[in-house]
């Protein structure tokens, strides 16, 4: 296997140069004032979750060994945070065929081209989990000083990196077992569904490995859990532990590269998806995108899982929720959508638009949500009750995720930018829950909160529909100015733009 590692890091470098040009400068992220206003919330998130964390851990005056134990519990969250980072990123991958167009003209083979996005997605791998565990490691720090380095090492940063390749390893695996399968084209979709199965398994084994974990601890018998092997080896010799973890990293960083196919395999975007015949009396052309398009076959059908998986554990949660899943799938609907825009009898209403939007999801939610609520009450209607609040929270997924996709654009199915809107949406809403939590308003006055939240939400989509597609206008429109690039009427035989040709502006300034 040749491998030219600088050709991958260069090739990392210009999909780090695209992200900082066409994510962190689209959208809502073009006014600077908007940046800085989304670093000062995210800074202000992170200091309140330090300071909550500091406050609760530094009362308690934790020994070495009460150390040990609440990283080790925490090592086991770990685990699963790092197999729903790997979920998600996997989910938002599957087409992202049109970006990789970006260095098909590069000469670099398949596999230099996939460790440049190893290190890419093990990068965003790493800041999702960050999210989580970064206020235990600062106010360890700070507690414990250097002192804590040894900790965060073997508790946080080699046990991510190692479960990250492993289920890269694995992930390669199914996608091969699939191809010999003759299923390439849905290869993606079903490697995401055994590793969703994977991550169900392994929550369930969550709660007993902790109680077992906390029992050792207490027993003084020290039993081996595969999750907390670095810390044991470290235990017994730091040296060991560095040697094995490097050796470790290295053999599967190798395994990841040597499975990569040495070609792309491109996923199938639409599926063949039977919509009955009298379908098209109540479905739009949007609707259409939504329902055939294969994210949504991969919300969908986590959303199944989800809701068999509640309804048989009776854990107390409502199974309901599994159809919040079920609003991922408009995460892409508006870039989708974006040929059935440039028709010449496409409408200009961007409510029109926004509701169109919104109807497909709806639509699909509804024809989810009946027949599992008649299932769960047959099965267990005491599971059943009080269903309202996670249907509305479904619903009131639709509006959010409409709104990153509009606000963030994925464009070229840009996976990085639905990223940064989730991360953002993260950001917004977390600091409007502490908010909520902290002023310990009544129950009424709360919903009533978040309904208005949701409608400046819903708002500002429609205002942002209409600017985007003011700006697709006027850059179709331009004349010919020198400067501008521009799209010949036979560039594109299959569109269709009613006698005008497009401006093809590849550079952001």
């Amino acid at each position: 296997m040749n491998l030219r590692v600088r050709q991958s890091r260069y090739l990392a470098a210009l999909l780090l140069l695209f992200f900082r040009r066409r994510v962190l400068r689209s959208g809502a992220f073009r006014s600077r004032t908007v940046r800085a206003g989304a670093a000062v919330l995210a800074a202000l998130l992170f200091a309140v979750l330090c300071a909550a964390a500091y406050l609760f851990l530094e009362p308690l005056a934790l020994t070495p060994e009460l150390w040990e134990l609440m990283f080790a519990i925490s090592t086991v969250s770990l685990v699963l945070w790092v197999m729903g980072a790997f979920l998600v990123i996997k989910v938002l991958f599957i087409n992202a065929a049109d970006m990789l167009e970006l260095s098909y003209q590069l000469p670099v083979t398949n596999r230099e081209r996939g460790l440049a996005f190893l290190m890419y997605e093990a990068a965003i791998t790493g800041v999702v989990v960050a999210l989580g565990f970064s206020a235990l490691a600062v106010t360890s720090l700070a507690l414990m000083g250097l002192a804590a380095v040894p900790y965060l090492l073997t508790a946080f940063a080699v046990p991510a990196l190692v479960v990250y390749l492993g289920l890269g390893v694995l992930h390669h695996l199914l996608v091969r077992l699939w191809t010999l399968l003759r299923l390439g084209g849905i290869a993606g979709l079903l490697s995401v569904i055994v590793l969703f199965l994977l991550l169900v398994w392994y929550s369930t084994t969550m709660n007993a490995t902790i109680v077992a974990i906390t029992d050792g601890y207490y027993d003084r018998t020290g039993a081996f859990h595969w999750q907390t092997a670095v810390a044991s080896m470290w235990d017994r010799s730091p040296a060991v532990a560095l040697a094995v973890s490097a050796v470790a990293v290295a053999a599967l960083t190798a395994a990841n590269l040597f499975l990569t196919p040495s070609q792309y395999v491109r996923q199938s975007r639409f599926l063949a998806v039977f919509t009955g015949r009298y379908a098209g009396r109540v479905l739009h052309p949007y609707d259409y995108c939504l329902v055939r398009n294969s994210q949504t076959a991969v919300a969908a059908v986590i959303a199944v899982l989800l809701f068999a998986y509640l309804l048989l554990a009776g854990n107390g949660l409502n199974p309901m929720w599994s159809l919040v899943a079920l609003s991922t799938a408009g995460l892409y609907h508006y870039a989708g959508t974006e040929p059935l825009r440039r028709l010449p009898s496409a409408t200009r209403s961007a409510a029109v638009v926004y509701l169109r939007l919104c109807k497909g999801q709806a639509l699909l939610l509804v024809a989810f949500a009946v027949p599992q609520f008649l299932i769960g009450a047959f099965v267990d209607p005491v599971a059943m009750a009080d269903s309202a609040t996670p249907v509305l929270s479904a619903f009131a997924g639709i509006v959010l995720t409409v709104w990153i996709s509009v606000v963030f654009p994925s464009e070229k199915n840009n996976p990085f930018s639905v990223l940064l809107g989730i991360a953002c949406a993260a950001v917004m809403f977390g600091l409007i829950a502490i908010g909520l939590g902290m002023l310990h308003l009544p129950a009424p006055l709360t919903q009533a909160v978040l309904a208005a939240c949701a409608l400046v939400v819903a708002a500002h989509s429609i205002v942002e529909i209409h600017a985007n597609e003011s700006k697709r206008r006027n850059r179709e429109e331009v004349p010919d100015h020198r400067g501008v690039a521009r799209e010949l009427p036979g560039d594109h035989p299959g569109r269709h733009r009613g006698g005008a040709d497009a401006a093809h502006v590849l550079h952001q300034r």
